[in-house]
This record gives structure tokens, sequence and C-alpha cells, in this order.
């Protein structure tokens, strides 16, 4: 075992142990000990007070808390005219939504994010917090406010409208990236979405990189996807929906009914998919609504069709598809084997109201892919 590694098993053994000590078990020099505990601190695997190390199995999201504002149109919706709603108010945004979600399938998550000094901040945090999602490194900015999110849903639950209000997340600078890096360093898995400026977002990219992270990446979308630097390199996910995968592979075509009826007439999801992979991403997935995913990357290419489902509402499975990936890979399946678990993720969050499930835990999750398993 090389020294550091040496170091790590007596601090993981005893946080309280003194250089001097750890001096006199391996046989160098204080000083040289010294050298080697800055190392690993500058690395992100010990950080505070006692030595206390970095927990490499946990999941770090980072981006988006949003309040969200949920108005479902109890009629067809009328355009320059009052519809009745019935408004609900809830925790948001797409990497709060991936955490809660992951701590629902008792996965140890962190959530890394800004809100404002406000109410609204104060209680995402500690609604988040109370759902099993560490938020000990979020940033509360004074004199911001949280962002916010306010959806208008047709009486299927398809969303109509949105306003979002994230001008939050354009204080997220690169130097608050590198002050809570320590803190990431020995992520088991890192998931960010694109609520994050651009230099933020390239830094990360990089970073991950350099340091062998796994990074999955939600686009959130098409116009924010543009955020993403050039070369992808150190993405190791990403997920995209048709309109923001057209976007990332930066093809001519124009997003209109007459283009989406055309990919599902004749899908081209490879070529899309493969202009993607030629920015750097390892894997690829499409989500295409209520007809399935396409995945391609390391492991191939293949088509996974939907779960039948009674949809309530659509808010929020997009995230949860994300966070059954990142369940199935963070448990050692293959990528394709993981879409399974994303598509009962999804699956179970459709049949509710909630943006993140509360019927989304590890049990409910496998019935699900045993469901489908028995079908096929």
């Amino acid at each position: 075992m090389d020294r550091e590694g040496q170091i790590l098993a007596l601090i993981r053994q005893n946080p309280f142990i003194s250089q001097h000590e750890i001096a006199g078990i391996i046989g160098i020099s204080r000083s040289a000990v010294a050298g080697y505990i800055a190392s690993l601190t500058k690395k992100g695997t010990i950080r505070g007070r006692a030595y206390v190390t970095s927990d490499e199995h946990t999941i770090v999201c980072i981006g988006g808390a949003n309040l969200d504002s949920k108005a479902t149109s109890k009629h067809v919706i009328r355009l320059a005219s009052s519809n009745p709603v019935t408004v609900t108010e809830s925790c948001g945004g797409v990497a709060r939504n991936i955490a809660e979600a992951l701590a629902g399938l008792a996965c140890r998550t962190a959530l890394l994010t800004v809100v404002g000094d406000d109410k609204a901040g104060q209680w995402v945090l500690e609604e988040t917090r109370r759902r099993g999602v560490d938020v000990s490194q979020a940033i509360v900015l004074s004199g911001e406010n949280t962002g916010s999110y306010t959806a208008l849903l047709d009486t299927s639950g398809e969303m109509f409208l949105a306003f979002a209000n994230m001008d939050i997340y354009d204080k997220f600078l690169p130097a608050m990236l590198r002050d809570k890096w320590s803190h990431m360093a020995a992520a088991q898995l890192v998931i960010a979405d694109t609520n994050l400026p651009s230099e933020t977002l390239e830094e990360l990219v990089r970073r991950c990189q350099e340091e062998n992270i796994p990074l999955f990446m939600d686009p959130v979308s098409s116009e924010k996807s543009k955020k993403l630097p050039t070369d992808l390199t150190g993405v190791t996910a990403i997920f995209p929906n048709l309109e923001e995968a057209i976007q990332l592979a930066h093809t001519p075509l124009t997003m209109n009914q007459d283009v989406i009826d055309m990919f599902y007439v004749e899908p081209d999801h490879s070529q899309i998919a493969e202009s993607i992979r030629n920015r750097g991403v390892k894997h690829v997935f499409i989500t295409l609504g209520s007809r399935g995913v396409y995945y391609s990357g390391e492991e191939g290419q293949h088509f996974f069709p939907s779960i039948p489902t009674e949809v309530v509402e659509v808010t929020g499975a997009g995230d949860a598809f994300l966070a059954g990936i990142a369940y199935g890979v963070t448990h050692h399946h293959t990528y394709m084997k993981s879409c399974e678990f994303g598509l009962a993720a999804a699956h179970i969050t459709l049949q509710t109201s909630q943006s993140t499930s509360s019927e989304l835990n590890e049990e409910r999750l496998q019935l699900t892919i045993n469901t489908m398993t028995k079908g096929d």
C-alpha cells in the first residue's frame, strides 16, 4: 500500500489520531505525514476537523432547488381568458428532485445548490433535509430570491405553459465550485443540471474528467443545454429529450411538429446520439416521453419502450428516470440494465401528482422491475 493509502487507513480507523502517532506507526517523519495529509485534503479525500473522511458512497447533485407552483386547469385551457385551476406548492428543481428521489431509494445523497435568504429558501432546504438529503453544503446568498418555477398543466396533467425565475443560479460561479470541491472529490457519482452558468459547467466537466469522477448531466431544456461546453469529455452520461438531443447534436433541424413526426415515423435517433457521443459523452439516453427511451453508448444501442401507465402528471418523471439509472449504476448494474430501473422509477412517479413520488422506494422499484420482467 502507498503512503497516502496507509495514512488514510489509519485515519479511517481513528479520525482523532495525531500526526505524531501516524509517523510512529508508519516509520516516517511527522513533517512527511503533514505533507501527505495536506495532499489528501487538497484532493478532497479528507476534510474538516479530526480528519473527517469524505464518503465515497455519496451521490452529489448540483444545480437547481426551487419553489414550485403548479396550477392544474379544471377545464380545457382557453388563451386570453381566466381559467379555473387548482394550485399546489412544493419543492422543485431538477438537481433537488433527483437528490430526493435517490434518498427515497436509500442512496446517500447530498445537494449543492444556491438559495436566497428568504422564506422560500429556508423552506426548500428544510423540506429537502427532512426527506433524507444532506444540504449542509447549500449556499445561502444574501439579498437574492430563491429560484421559482410556475407551471400550468392541462386537464390530462401535461404541461401547457411554464414560467421560471432562475436568476439566482447565475451567481453560482466557478469559485464556489472550487470552494466546495473537497466535499465532492470522493463522491461515488456527481449529477448536475444546466441551471449552472456555462463557466461553472465547463469547470465541473473538466475537473470530473481530470479526477476520474463519474458525471451525469441533465440538459434541463434545449436553451439551457447551449451552456454546455463543446467538449463534453468528462460527461459519463447525458439525458436529453428529443428537442434537447437535436440541440446537443448541432443538427440544422428546427423543432416543429413535422420534424417530430418525421423522427417518430422514421426514427434516426442513432445519428443524433452518435453526434452527441462525438462530443465526448460515453452514454446517451434520449427520452421520448410515452414512446420510451433510446440508448446509445459503450454498451451498444437499444430502444426501450415505456411501461404502460395511467398518467396523473408528467412533472418530475424525467428526474425520476435519471435517479433510477443512477441507482442502477451505483448498484453495479450495466447502463442498459439500469435503464429498466429508470423506466420503473418514471412509471411510479407518473402515477402521482407529486414531482418526487413518496411511493418511490427500493421495494416498489424492484416490484415494478419484476413485473416488467414477467411481462417480457
